[in-house]
C-alpha cells in the first residue's frame, strides 16, 4: 500500500468538500508510528489550524479512533484523562483513523474551521472514517 497515495486523496478530498462549504482548512496525515506523511494547507486557512491537525491526526493514528468519539473518555476522572497532558494529543473534532484492509495504517485531521464545520467536512470527505 502507498500511504503517500492514501494521504494525498484524502487530502484532496478534504480540500474539495471544504472549497464547497467555503471552510479553508489545514489537513495533516501521520502514520501509527507517529510520522508525518502529509502536510496540506489551504489559502486563507488560519495559521494555528496547521498544528490543530497535526495533533488531531496524531491523536486518532495512535489511539485509533476518532477525536469527537475520545472527548467524553478524557474528562477527569474518566480512563483516558491522562492522556490529555500530552502535548501531541488532542481530543477536539476533526480526527479519525483511516484504515486499509481492516487495518488502522494511519490518523487525518483537519482544522480551520469551528469543530462542528471541521467534523462535517470530515464526515462528508471521507464517510467511512
Amino acid at each position: 500500500m502507498d500511504l503517500l497515495a492514501l494521504a494525498k486523496n484524502i487530502a484532496d478530498r478534504i480540500e474539495t468538500e471544504a472549497a464547497r462549504t467555503k471552510v479553508p482548512v489545514a489537513v495533516c496525515v501521520i502514520d501509527t508510528h507517529g510520522n508525518t506523511i502529509l502536510h496540506h494547507r489551504m489559502s486563507g486557512a488560519p495559521a494555528f489550524a496547521i498544528e490543530l491537525s497535526e495533533r488531531k491526526a496524531h491523536t486518532s493514528a495512535l489511539v485509533r479512533m476518532r477525536t469527537t468519539d475520545l472527548l467524553p473518555l478524557v474528562q477527569p476522572g474518566c480512563p483516558l484523562f491522562p492522556l490529555m497532558s500530552q502535548s501531541r494529543y488532542c481530543a477536539m473534532g476533526g480526527g479519525a483513523p483511516l484504515t486499509c484492509g481492516g487495518e488502522v495504517v494511519a490518523g487525518v485531521g483537519i482544522s480551520g474551521g469551528s469543530v462542528d464545520e471541521d467534523v462535517a467536512i470530515l464526515e462528508t470527505a471521507i464517510p467511512d472514517a
